[in-house]
C-alpha cells in the first residue's frame, strides 16, 4: 500500500515538535511528510523555524552516532523524502495575535535554547528562507556538522508551498494536518481554491493526536 502523502501545518513548540517526530520516525511505507508549513501560534513564527531547524540538527546528530554504533538508524520517513521547510503566516488575518510564550517560553520550548545552546545550530542557515533571493529555488540545507541533509528550505510563503505540493500531486491524493492556527491554509485556499480543492482531507487536530490520525 502506497504510503500516506501528508502536509504538516504546525507552530511547533513542545508538542508540535513531538508530532513532528512521530511523522518522522515513520516507516517509509507509511508516511511521506512532503511539506512542513510553520504559522504563528503559541510563539512567534521564526521562533518556530528555530525550532524546526533545531529538531533536525538533533536528528542529524542521532542518526549518526546510531551509524557510528552499528545501529538501524530509524526514521524510515525521513530518509526516504526530506521534507520542504516554509515560513508562513506571521499573524491573524484579524483580531489580535493572542500568544502563550508566558506558560511554554519565549521559543515555545522552555527555554531550552537558552540553557542548552548546543542543541540549537548555527544561524547560518537562515538566509535560506529569505523571500528576498529567488523565491523559485529551494535547497537542501546542512544544519550541523554532518553531511547528512535532512530538510529542503523554501523561500516561498507557507501557503504557496501548500498549493505546489497540491499542484504536483494527484487530486485526492495529499492530506492536510494542521496543528496549529488555520491561516496558512485560508491563504492558499483564497489564493487558488480550485488547487486547494485538491486536497484529499484536512485534518484538524492536537498535535498528540497525530498518532491516531497515521494508525
Amino acid at each position: 500500500m502506497a504510503p500516506k502523502k501528508i502536509i504538516i501545518d504546525t507552530d511547533p513548540g513542545i508538542d508540535d515538535i513531538l508530532a513532528l517526530l512521530l511523522a518522522l520516525s515513520a516507516q517509509s511505507e507509511e508516511v511521506e511528510l512532503l511539506l512542513i508549513s510553520l504559522t504563528f501560534g503559541n510563539i512567534e513564527v521564526r521562533s518556530c523555524l528555530r525550532n524546526a531547524v533545531s529538531m533536525f540538527h538533533i536528528l542529524e546528530r542521532e542518526m549518526q552516532w546510531r551509524r557510528e554504533q552499528g545501529r538501524p538508524e530509524g526514521f524510515g520517513a525521513l530518509r526516504a523524502c526530506r521534507p520542504v521547510v516554509a515560513v508562513g503566516a506571521e499573524d491573524p488575518l484579524e483580531d489580535q495575535k493572542m500568544l502563550a510564550d508566558y506558560f511554554h517560553g519565549t521559543d515555545g520550548l522552555g527555554g531550552i535554547h537558552a540553557s542548552h545552546p548546543h542543541f540549537t545550530p548555527k544561524e547560518t542557515w537562515e538566509h535560506m528562507f529569505d523571500p528576498s533571493a529567488d523565491p523559485t529555488v529551494i535547497e537542501p540545507v546542512r544544519t550541523g556538522d554532518s553531511a547528512h541533509q535532512s530538510f529542503i528550505a523554501s523561500k516561498r510563503p507557507a501557503h504557496q508551498e501548500i498549493l505546489r505540493v497540491l499542484r504536483e500531486n494527484d487530486p485526492d491524493t495529499v492530506t492536510l494536518v494542521a496543528v496549529g492556527p488555520l491561516t496558512n491554509l485560508a491563504l492558499a485556499s483564497a489564493e487558488d481554491p480550485e488547487t486547494f480543492l485538491r486536497v484529499k482531507e484536512v485534518a484538524y487536530l492536537p498535535a498528540m493526536n497525530l498518532g491516531l490520525f497515521l494508525d
